[in-house]
């Protein structure tokens, strides 16, 4: 059978090897190349969703009340703070990657421009502090600017992770990286028993040296000005999670040395990570995705507003639960646990739900509640890249809450498309998921993933057209079949830094 598999592939033993180093064997390239050779597998949307539609609106007196039973009661749980950190710096710097290629950004204005901006950077004072570096300023040598920027010789911000790269620069020439901003923002908020802050990052291999050693540079210093304790911990994304890239034909595509190539299977394969982390309660956010200090007075209550939001609706769902493994349970009691469903949770019932008998409805119940649940934050779409929150319709007909991306969506069908094109709230990520059950016993969530939630692009590989193939998102596929609530949150707790420029923007600009 083996050797059958190995001629129908047409992969030599050096290909065999690689895969196997990888912690893959080749039934799972043939799932891989069967995915690929089926396509995507469309979502159906019903409608996207809305205020009052799917989109819970807290008021300012049930904010402050969430944020009070939050401050009241977090201490109780483990808390975590979960950080997708993997990503690298060189797509965040990809136009200055270019323009030192050429030797500038292509006309007198866009350098001048350039010169301009590079003083409110916030790694411009490290730049001054090199002479040389200086110099390069002083003749406007935008090649030389580049390249000390970008390449070990000098800041090496292209082959950093982007959790390394300063994103904001405080008095007195205090210069903090998106990791650093990460951990502060998490002692405000993030503090269990003995003020203890627990912090997770999923990071690339290569870059864990340089992010271990940073942490181990500030750690103490920020746990004496902040009076607490930090628990950071972090993971890599498994190679046996790798996908293999195809071209137009679906067959696997070499390297120029005659190696298959992989790439990594997208955030989707994060969900190993989480699956393996202990605690309560954890809120994820992107590293990306964090503002300066003088923002988080407006930001934080809102982070504490879901959180006390996530332990109150697991309350109701626990004490659901144990009602009905209660001997004692009443019809009132069936139709307040069925109302916490379709209120609060907004799950739709299947039309022969009315039908079942009492204890197929107390079992029914019983496997919609005992779930993952997560606390989804959402804000208006300002057309930034990414998913949002729709209303998706199942084979069986029912309706379920998803955070939907692009590439799950059939842009050929009309009426999905102008379903799409309707949304007006966006997926930021600032998520806070219970990943335990009523008897504090943890979920495997691997039993939650919708797998033909994957999706098919083409992406460039140095010059390269190829295909890839994504593995059901974290937050999207990855979290189908969790109960979800989405909550409307304002657009100031949303402050990504996908480019550099973005650096730029007001609300990181603060000195």
């Amino acid at each position: 059978m083996k050797n059958k598999m190995q001629n129908k592939l047409s992969f030599s033993p050096e290909d065999i090897r690689q895969i196997k180093h990888l912690g893959l064997n080749l039934n799972t390239m043939e799932k891989q190349l069967e995915l690929f050779r089926r396509g995507s597998k469309y979502l159906n949307l019903n409608r996207p969703c809305r205020v009052n539609d799917g989109i819970l609106s807290v008021t300012s007196v049930q904010r402050k009340n969430l944020i009070s039973l939050y401050e009241r009661k977090s201490k109780n749980y483990k808390l975590m703070k979960f950080v997708p950190a993997s990503g690298a710096a060189s797509r965040m710097f990809a136009e200055w990657f270019s323009a030192r290629d050429c030797g500038g950004f292509g006309s007198s204005a866009l350098n001048q421009k350039f010169l301009r901006n590079l003083k409110r950077y916030p790694f411009y004072f490290l730049i001054r502090q090199n002479k040389s570096a200086f110099q390069l300023i002083k003749q406007k040598n935008i090649k030389g600017l580049l390249d000390y920027i970008l390449s070990d010789g000098g800041l090496n911000y292209g082959c950093l992770p982007k959790a390394l790269i300063p994103f904001h620069i405080y008095h007195k020439k205090n210069v903090r990286t998106a990791l650093e901003e990460h951990l502060i923002e998490a002692f405000q908020y993030i503090r269990g028993v003995n003020d203890e802050c627990n912090l997770h990052f999923t990071i690339l291999e290569e870059h864990k040296k340089e992010i271990i050693n940073k942490i181990k540079a500030i750690k103490s210093e920020y746990e004496k000005m902040y009076s607490g304790k930090y628990e950071i911990s972090t993971s890599f994304q498994r190679p046996s999670t790798k996908i293999i890239a195809v071209d137009d034909h679906n067959l696997p595509l070499r390297n120029k040395d005659g190696f298959l190539i992989f790439r990594p299977g997208g955030h989707g394969a994060l969900l190993e990570n989480l699956n393996k982390l202990n605690a309560d309660f954890i809120f994820i956010k992107n590293i990306d995705n964090i503002a300066p200090q003088p923002l988080w007075g407006k930001i934080i209550p809102y982070s504490k507003m879901i959180g006390g939001l996530a332990i109150k609706i697991q309350e109701e769902i626990f004490d659901g639960i144990r009602q009905l493994e209660s001997s004692n349970i009443k019809f009132s009691n069936l139709e307040e646990i069925q109302n916490l469903c379709t209120d609060k949770l907004s799950i739709n019932f299947p039309q022969r739900y009315m039908n079942r008998s009492w204890k197929d409805k107390i079992r029914f119940l019983f496997s919609i509640l005992n779930r993952p649940l997560r606390i989804c934050g959402v804000v208006r779409n300002e057309k930034e890249p990414g998913g949002g929150p729709f209303w998706v319709e199942e084979n069986d007909g029912t309706l379920t809450l998803q955070i939907v991306e692009n590439a799950q969506v059939d842009k050929k069908k009309n009426d999905q498309l102008i379903i799409w094109s309707k949304a007006e709230y966006f997926n930021p990520v600032d998520i806070i998921c219970s990943i335990k059950n009523y008897q504090g016993k943890k979920f495997n969530l691997f039993n939650y993933v919708n797998n033909d939630s994957y999706t098919i692009s083409f992406k460039n590989e140095k010059g390269l057209k190829i295909k890839v193939l994504e593995m059901p998102g974290l937050w999207n596929g990855g979290m189908a079949y969790w109960n979800t609530v989405f909550v409307k949150l304002p657009l100031i707790v949303f402050n990504p830094v996908k480019d550099v420029n973005d650096l730029l923007r007001p609300e990181h600009l603060i000195w």
